[in-house]
């Protein structure tokens, strides 16, 4: 037998299911209400902070996160037919609804919308709506043509038949000077005006514009019209629904006339169509102008296309319908529909100055810098920044559910497969390409979130669910997701609805429907392409707590949490070393409160309606619920020792809001009051490990380890104790107070915060031992490294 130490440098990498003698030495067995980081070592979580109580809101709303700038940050909520607006201290905005209320409805709000921000835009998605196209079409004009005198030549021959009509106008031969007037086109286009009118009787209309001619019948009906001339036919020519090309159209003619250029194969664009306008100017003077086909669809719905909220000047913000560009040019063949027409819209983003869409197989962007528009702006040429319509191609079915921008980008996920947007420096639409990367099952009800080079995604087990970390491995330029719950396969239970990223914290927040009232956190950090850190744990509050959104903005955690009295916004404060206002140390209480963030305080002196004489009414800004306990810390600077924990008060929990009534007056008394949570920490059973051949650590196997001491190296602690449970035998509590002889923190009528060492007895086999630290105070806990002690026996040597 030999007496032998050896150390754990960190307790920062949470928690393993894996076999005890595979784990790291860093890992433990169970992590509750614990932050680990590489900065500060294991400390207990900060409480949060009491903000606001959010009326109305029930537990299946639709929750996003508006961040414009450093000053303005707001949350959204949407339920049936309802969208209200809260900035982060719980103030209602106002919003106002010129129209576009009835997208908004749904019996599943939580898992029907999408939103992005863009500015001042919130654009709002509705996954169940279907798009569609609006009934009305392009209007079409009665048949018309125009006659075009194209040339004038000396005894020429000009002839047109209208109807059943017929006139043929032969010009001067010119041996005479004034001949040559006769031979102006205008002049020429007049001659056959009022010839032909002679013959063509009531019932037709004959205007002429220079050199054309405009004729239709007054009913709008079909009619025969030709035109011939001695000229080769280069001289006269007419005009009704197609030429072969642009140049064949006259300077002048009818506003408003439509024509389709056919092209030929010297072009290389698809048939377009023109039309006349001329803009008011005078003397009849026009352009040809491209246009769309005549009775032709060519606005999308926007009662079915997602909506915006917008942020005004004055603060408030209006729910609109969108001003979707219709389809200005072309046909429903050269400048068709996007394809998530008649279809629904599964996710909405935003990537290189385009809007995006994803619909059942596609990925539809539209024009650069126009977000409204999704439609081409010519039909003769592809314009760089005309919209992009994709599909991806593969083996299997592959339903587009979201759409992430990261690591310059598009990730694009289905349920079975992920693709990826072709990394081309400059998005248009020759150089899109959309590539299969990986296939890996997700659950895609909770949103992929990117941070820095990763993605992270949500995958189904039948009980448990995992989370999966991709990335772009650099040096071998291959996509992998790698498991980052590998190691806690039964950690998580399944119905992940929400997953949030910090990367300043470098830190993701899961939350499941199937742990109402817990936070999964997952903390890691990277050194360069190594991984040092990759701990899973579990934030728990109050059992009646049902968490229904949690937000990173910078290092702060914003939560909407569901109580018996409404829905709470409260605050955790995750930046390191945050203390109090007017303190040196973090008061950790859940839903906490102060002196200043109260609703009221009322000094109730020798009222006969109260048991006692000179009492105070703290009236909260919740109710206490049944299964709540509450606790009121003395801060600095008052009557009362910092520190110490007040008991001496009732509850009225008859109202709306819970009132302490609190002996003494408590008026000029800084406090604090809150909910206590308690941090455990259980330690993996205690392993010899040893060198392995080719590299790492192997678990010694063999042997008895019999523990004798454990030694913890605390930092920046006040309060936490040691429970020591050996196997069919009782626990055994050592408790470090916060108090250490000779220290100078050590002061009476102070909160004593120490770093140091604490030793304490073990005396049990290593795997027939439970051993816990345990800290359900206010005060804080910080644990650094720990190292133990133990008689080791073993029948042979090893060699």
């Amino acid at each position: 037998m030999s007496l032998i130490s050896t150390n754990i440098p960190n307790l920062v990498n949470g928690v393993s299911q894996q076999p005890y003698a595979l784990r790291l030495a860093s890992q433990c067995e169970e992590q509750i209400n614990g932050h680990s980081s590489v900065v500060e070592g294991l400390r207990k979580r900060p409480g949060t902070e009491h903000i606001a109580r959010i009326p109305g809101v029930s537990g299946n709303a639709f929750i996003h996160t508006i961040v414009r700038d450093s000053f303005e940050k707001y949350i959204v909520v949407i339920q049936h037919e309802s969208l209200r607006v809260f900035d982060l201290e719980g103030n209602e905005k106002t919003v106002n609804f010129p129209h576009g209320r009835l997208y908004l409805s749904s019996i599943d709000p939580a898992s029907s919308f999408r939103c992005v921000t863009v500015a001042d835009y919130t654009f709002v998605l509705n996954t169940k709506r279907v798009v569609t196209r609006l009934p009305t079409g392009v209007p079409t004009r009665p048949f018309e043509a125009l006659v075009w005198v194209k040339q004038g030549s000396y005894g020429a021959r000009y002839r047109l038949e209208v109807g059943e009509a017929s006139y043929e106008h032969v010009t001067p031969e010119g041996n005479d000077p004034t001949h040559s007037f006769h031979i102006a086109t205008n002049i020429i286009a007049g001659m056959l005006r009022d010839g032909i009118s002679q013959h063509l009787g009531d019932g037709w209309y004959i205007h002429q514009y220079g050199s054309t001619l405009h004729i239709r019948k007054t009913d709008g009906s079909y009619f025969h019209i030709r035109a011939e001339d001695s000229l080769g036919d280069h001289g006269l020519g007419v005009i009704t629904s197609k030429v072969q090309r642009f140049s064949d159209l006259p300077a002048r003619a009818v506003d408003g006339f439509t024509v389709e250029v056919v092209g030929d194969q010297s072009s290389a664009f698809d048939n377009y169509y023109v039309r006349y306008e001329t803009d008011g100017t005078p003397a009849n003077s026009g352009v040809w102008k491209e246009t769309l086909k005549g009775g032709e669809h060519y606005a999308l719905n926007p009662s079915t296309m997602p909506h915006a909220l917008v942020r005004k000047a004055d603060g408030t913000f209006s729910f609109e319908a969108i001003d979707w560009a219709k389809r200005e040019v072309g046909d429903l063949e050269s400048n068709p529909f996007p394809s998530f027409t008649d279809r629904r819209i599964n996710d909405i983003f935003f990537y290189r100055n385009r809007l995006g869409f994803v619909s059942d197989e596609s990925i539809v962007f539209s024009r650069a810098g126009d977000y409204f528009n999704f439609f081409i702006g010519t039909a003769t040429t592809v314009l760089d920044d005309d919209p992009i319509d994709i599909g991806v191609n593969h083996t299997k079915v592959s339903i587009l559910r979201h759409a992430i921008p990261f690591n310059e980008t598009l990730l694009l996920f289905s349920d079975k497969t992920q693709f990826q947007l072709g990394s081309a420096e400059i998005l248009t639409p020759d150089t899109v390409s959309v590539n299969q990367t990986t296939e890996y099952e997700c659950s895609l009800r909770a949103r992929p979130v990117g941070v820095g080079r990763y993605v992270y995604f949500a995958v189904n087990r039948v009980t448990y669910s995992g989370l999966r970390e991709y990335y772009v491995d650099g040096e071998t330029e291959t996509e992998e997701a790698q498991e980052i719950t590998g190691h806690v396969p039964k950690y998580i239970p399944g119905g992940i609805f929400k997953i949030a990223a910090s990367s300043s914290e470098d830190m993701l927040a899961v939350l499941s429907e199937n742990a109402p009232n817990e936070v999964f956190v997952y903390k890691f950090y990277w050194n360069g392409s190594e991984k040092l850190q990759s701990s899973w744990s579990r934030w728990r509050f109050g059992p009646s707590d049902k968490i229904l959104n949690c937000d990173f903005i910078e290092s702060h955690l914003y939560l909407l949490i569901e109580r018996a009295d409404g829905v709470h916004l409260e605050v955790m404060n995750l930046e390191p070393g945050s203390v109090e206002d007017n303190w040196d140390i973090h008061v950790h209480l859940d839903s906490k409160v102060d002196e200043h963030s109260v609703l009221n305080i009322q000094f109730m002196e020798n009222n006969p309606a109260l048991k006692d004489d000179n009492q105070t009414l703290i009236e909260l800004p919740y109710k206490i619920g049944d299964e709540d306990l509450i606790q009121v810390v003395c801060g600095p600077g008052g009557d009362l020792d910092e520190g110490c924990i007040f008991k001496d008060y009732l509850i009225d929990n008859t109202g709306t809001n819970t009132v302490l009534v609190m002996d003494g007056d408590w008026r000029n008394q800084p406090f604090f009051i809150g909910k206590p949570y308690e941090f455990r920490y259980r330690f993996s059973p205690f392993v010899i490990k040893e060198e392995a051949v080719g590299g790492g650590q192997m678990t010694v196997g063999e042997g008895r380890i019999q523990l004798r001491r454990v030694s913890l190296l605390y930092d920046k602690s006040g309060y936490f104790r040691v429970e020591v449970t050996p196997y069919r035998r009782d626990t055994y509590r050592y408790t470090f107070s916060g108090r250490v002889l000779g220290s100078g923190n050590n002061r009476v009528g102070r909160v004593s915060i120490e770093q140091g060492t604490f030793r304490f007895p073990v005396s049990a086999k290593n795997d027939q031992v439970t051993i816990e630290i345990l800290n359900d105070t206010f005060l804080p806990c910080c644990f650094l490294s720990a190292e133990w002690e133990a008689f080791y026996s073993i029948r042979s040597r090893r060699l």
